[in-house]
Order: structure tokens, then C-alpha cells, then sequence
């Protein structure tokens, strides 16, 4: 009763439209959960909570999410592909226990199918799910993070480690549609450092990617080995791999979350300030949501100081009308004040 009535007085409902863009995971005290928000850090919503869902991915009519589902079935843990409509409603798992662990969806450019990589032993492949159906494909046995579309569904981008030589130097690839001419797109440094690409996303319009580069050396601190932070980048290029720019953002942000907005005049980050050159032991709740302006170089934080935020993925409001009747809009500490009275029964 006590957490009822908690909820009763903290929690308004929301009455009009809600025009939510960005979608992406938080951390409250006690409950991992989905949310969703305007670009400037309004209307945040609670979608769901208490299932630690990962990697978001707006459809591109923006009626459903897809993301990772932790579960634990006799004592195993793994990941399984979900779904939901984008007023958190109807969810459901679209890949079984038995397959091993599944990460990283996102739809393809028409919303029929979803691409996710799969991790079953050391068994490591990308497959592509047709919704309809529920028939699912094996296009590569490539260990790929992040498979991503191109907007006219011709080309995937991914993150490959190809030698088990180095387990840390994972570099951006690209291969076509159906798995073929699989090739390395940003050329390996010739660099002692560890040098980690990360979250590769498609531009609007097809012509650039964007994408991280952390870089790092690790080092032995009494009896555990620990990461020294170099620098962290954001980075763009066309397809080809060419014309690589860095973007004006501190070299000591560290990643969490990435993607474009603004119909690609902007990008969206969700980033954490760290110190380099020396090893750091890094809290998730400290990261927040940002908006770099391509022109300007202007960023801008959207989450107020309250909100943490990462595994960011943002949709054009021309797709999105987001009008959760029952849901909710809550403010960021009443959001927590509910979490710690979930906690005390």
C-alpha cells in the first residue's frame, strides 16, 4: 500500500501527445529500466523497469523497440532478443534460451526483419530475424558487435577483432547485405595501444558513418589488471572509410551511447567524464545524455544533472507519436523515492 500511494503522488499522468525522440537505458536506485524523452531532456517517460533491457533500437515507424533481454533460466544467464511497442506494452522475447545468447538488434530499413549477432558456445555468427515469420537466418559466422543496416538496406556495418592475437583491437568493418565481401574498413594503427571502435551508426542519408575510438593501455595494480584511459574520440567517415573527421569533443569523455539526430545535422551522446592517464574505476550512473552540433561544434547536455543515461538511439519525430495512455511522466527523483520504497517491502 505504502508503494502505491508513493507512485499515486509522484507519478503525473500524462494527458497530451508525447513527441519522445530519444530512447535509451537508466540506472535508478534499485531497477534498471527503459525510458524515453524529448531532445531536450523533456517528458521523460518510464517505458519499462526492472528487466535490465540493453541496446534499444527505435523501428523505423517508430511503433516498436527491440533490445536485449537478460534472463536466467536453471542457474544460466543470457540474452535474448525482445520487443515492445514504444508505449512499453506487448512485450515479448523473440529468440529462445536454447540458442545461446543473443545482442546488439536493430531493424532493417523496412521493419520486417531485425539483425543481431549470436553468441552460442564459441559458436559466433549474425543473423537476421524475419518478424513475421519468426524464421531466423544465418548470413555470417562472423563474432560481430553492433550489425547495423545501411538506410537502403544494401550494406552492414560491424565491430570485428579478426585475430585472437590481440582480443582488443576491434576495428570497424563492412560487409553486404547478405554476408558476402566482408571486409575491414578503418585500417588497424600500427600502435602499442589498444584501440577499441565501437557503435557504428548509418547517417540519415547513407553517406557517413559514425562511430568511437577508445584507446587505452592496460596495467597491473597489485593483483588485478586495470585500463589507463589515452583518449576517447568520436569519429565519422563516408563509406569507403574515407574522409575521417573527429568531432570537437573532449578527449576524456568516455563513450556509453551513440547515435545521429536531427535528421543528421546533430548527434546524440551519452558520455562520462574520466581522467586519463591514470586507471579509473568507472560507475554507470555517471553518465549522461549530450547533443553535438555538427555546424556549431555546440554540446549541449539534454539529461538534467539527476538523469543518468546510455545506449542511446534516437528516431525523427516525423516517425514518432508516442501516446502512452496509462504511462506516465515522471520527475527524476521520484522516480528513485519509488525504487527505494519497492526495496523496503
Amino acid at each position: 500500500m505504502r508503494t502505491f500511494l508513493t507512485s499515486l503522488c509522484c507519478l503525473i499522468l500524462l494527458s497530451t501527445v508525447v513527441d519522445a525522440k530519444i530512447v535509451f537505458k537508466s540506472i535508478a536506485e534499485g531497477f534498471t529500466g527503459m525510458y524515453v524523452m524529448d531532445d531536450d531532456g523533456s517528458n521523460v517517460t518510464l517505458l519499462i523497469r526492472n528487466s535490465v533491457p540493453r541496446q534499444p533500437c527505435w523501428s523505423p515507424d517508430g511503433k516498436q523497440i527491440v533490445y536485449e533481454q537478460y534472463n536466467s533460466l536453471n542457474g544460466r544467464q543470457y540474452f535474448s532478443i525482445a520487443i515492445m511497442n514504444s508505449d512499453g506494452s506487448k512485450i515479448r522475447n523473440l529468440t529462445s534460451p536454447d540458442t545461446g545468447s543473443d545482442y546488439y538488434p536493430s531493424f532493417s530499413p523496412d521493419g520486417k526483419q531485425v539483425l543481431f549477432s549470436r553468441y552460442q558456445g564459441k559458436n559466433r555468427s549474425i543473423n537476421v530475424l524475419n518478424l513475421e515469420s519468426g524464421e531466423i537466418r544465418q548470413i555470417s559466422d562472423i563474432g560481430a558487435r553492433s550489425p547495423r543496416y545501411s538506410p537502403n538496406g544494401e550494406q552492414i556495418t560491424f565491430i570485428f577483432n579478426p585475430s585472437g592475437n590481440n582480443p582488443n583491437k576491434h576495428h570497424l568493418w563492412i560487409m553486404d547485405a547478405e554476408g558476402n565481401n566482408a571486409r575491414q574498413l578503418i585500417p588497424t594503427a600500427e600502435d602499442p595501444m589498444n584501440i577499441i571502435h565501437s557503435r557504428p551508426r548509418w547517417s540519415p542519408d547513407g553517406k557517413q558513418i559514425l562511430y568511437t575510438q577508445s584507446e587505452y593501455i592496460e596495467q597491473q595494480v597489485d593483483k588485478i589488471v586495470v585500463e589507463i584511459h589515452k583518449a576517447h574520440r568520436y569519429m565519422t567517415c563516408n563509406q569507403n572509410g574515407e574522409n575521417i573527421v573527429e568531432l570537437d569533443v573532449p578527449k576524456n569523455w568516455k563513450p556509453m551511447g551513440i547515435d545521429w539526430m536531427d535528421d543528421g545535422e546533430s548527434v546524440v551522446l551519452s558520455m562520462r567524464e574520466i581522467e586519463l592517464n591514470n586507471h579509473n574505476f568507472i560507475e554507470l550512473l555517471e553518465y549522461h545524455i549530450y547533443q553535438y552540433h555538427l555546424g556549431t561544434e555546440k554540446l549541449t547536455e539534454v539529461t538534467n544533472p539527476h538523469i543518468d543515461g546510455y545506449e542511446v538511439d534516437w528516431i525523427s519525430g516525423d516517425a514518432l507519436s508516442v501516446s502512452p495512455e496509462g504511462k506516465k511522466r515522471t520527475q527524476w527523483a521520484e522516480i528513485k523515492k519509488d525504487s527505494l520504497d519497492l526495496g523496503e517491502k
